[in-house]
């Protein structure tokens, strides 16, 4: 199997997801306690407000007779923003204080309704294939959050005259660690976020200068073991393994790769327990196999053992799909068929070709009665027949999209492409 697109794809979905987080931490409102603060000031200017005024009371008549009433925070406050705000204005407190009171009051408040509208959606399906950030963005939700977001702003202009500046939030609240780490409480949300984010901006230090070479990998996975050690010790066993069906790279790869054989959550949970532990001892952080001849042989070895422990797992019919769907040139032929609505059976069709093919090019290469001439011409027609025979099963629009996509790399293993005149 042709790996570095998966590779490639791997790196960058990592990448995208820190980038996604770091951006919802940005954006992450005033703490719960900021409206507190705020009110703590306000009362504070009120207080300093009215003692000045007792003591200029004091320097131009008698003693007092009627002691001055100690403040109460619950005497301004309101469910009524409006009404609150003229309570603020009538003990004196600045514009610019009631303003932040108002802000944050209104920030937590939408962001209290923000996390409902969140609950009721859908929990996040690790065994579900795909990129999981693509299935988090949903449209209708995104829409949903947009418009939230616009109510809090006409709120805030009615209310203050003005809307306070802030970074357009063009996620629409979007925070990929919300879904993912959703069997975790708040709190302990918040921790594995701040303890991602710091190995994450490690491990892109770790990556050197463009595509990391196979050093800047053993750097990169000695960090992510790090990461790992940390978060396994603010986690119950059960949460971290939680954690590792969402967010570990076997996790990762296994949703990349598995598209086609669409697993179910056991099945998933099957196969992870037995290409974790092999990954944590052969594979570096992106799938990749390196080290020495002996080291590589081991790890071939123990490939081996660990395919066959899920092909019993299987079974022979169900393994077989598992099989085909690693491979790149079959996922490529899957998306098409699929984009176009042909289906399952139509990929499995077209690879049963290219298998067919790929083993008549091997007799023509290995036919010694054949001259050069001879061979490139069978070749050229084992090509012509095969891409004839896909265009049958696919229809003109698939295979015209086919043929643009670097999936179909395998056709020019067959033979190469004419020349151009």
């Amino acid at each position: 199997m042709n790996s570095k697109p998966i590779v490639a794809l791997s790196i960058a979905l990592n990448l995208a997801l820190a980038a996604a987080l770091a951006w919802a931490v940005s954006r992450k409102p005033a703490p719960a306690d900021a409206p507190a603060a705020s009110a703590s000031a306000a009362a504070s200017a009120s207080n300093d407000a009215t003692t000045k005024a007792a003591k200029a009371t004091a320097s131009v008549t008698p003693a007092a007779t009627t002691p001055l009433k100690a403040f109460d925070w619950r005497m301004v406050e309101s469910e009524d923003y409006k009404k609150y705000i003229a309570n603020l204005r009538s003990i004196g407190c600045p514009e610019e204080t009631i303003r932040d009171i108002i802000v944050a009051d209104v920030n937590k408040l939408f962001e209290s309704r923000r996390r409902e509208m969140n609950a009721t959606t859908n929990k996040f399906q690790f065994w579900k294939a795909g990129n999981p950030l693509a299935g988090m963005m949903d449209p209708k939700r995104m829409e949903k959050q947009q418009a939230l977001n616009q109510e809090k702003r006409t709120l805030l202009k009615e209310l203050l005259g003005v809307v306070p500046d802030e970074k357009p939030d063009l996620l629409a609240g979007f925070n990929p660690f919300e879904s993912m780490l959703d069997f975790l409480p708040a709190s302990k949300q918040n921790q594995v976020t701040d303890i991602y984010m710091k190995y994450q901006a490690k491990i892109a230090g770790a990556m050197g200068n463009g595509t990391p070479d196979a050093e800047d990998l053993k750097n990169m996975q000695k960090v992510q073991k790090d990461m790992d050690a940390e978060l396994a010790k603010l986690m119950s066993p059960e949460e971290y393994q939680d954690y590792q069906l969402r967010m570990s790279q076997t996790a990762m790869m296994m949703r990349m790769q598995l598209g086609s054989f669409e697993p179910s959550e056991q099945e998933f949970r099957d196969i992870f327990k037995l290409k974790k532990p092999f990954d944590d001892d052969y594979s570096n952080m992106f799938g990749m196999a390196t080290g020495t001849k002996e080291e590589k042989e081991k790890r071939a070895a123990a490939e081996k053992e660990m395919k066959s422990q899920i092909k019993a797992l299987l079974g022979d019919e169900r393994y077989a799909d598992y099989e085909r769907a690693q491979d790149y040139a079959y996922q490529s032929i899957y998306r098409t068929t699929d984009r176009y609505g042909l289906g399952k059976d139509a990929a499995n069709k077209v690879y049963d070709m290219k298998k067919a093919a790929e083993d008549e090019a091997r007799k023509i290469r290995n036919d010694k009665t054949l001259d050069k001439d001879q061979r490139t011409a069978a070749l050229a027609g084992i090509r012509a027949e095969t891409e004839k025979s896909i265009q049958t099963v696919m229809g003109d629009k698939a295979w015209s999209s086919y043929q643009s996509q670097p999936g179909n790399y395998w056709l020019r293993g067959l033979s190469p492409d004419p020349k151009k005149d």
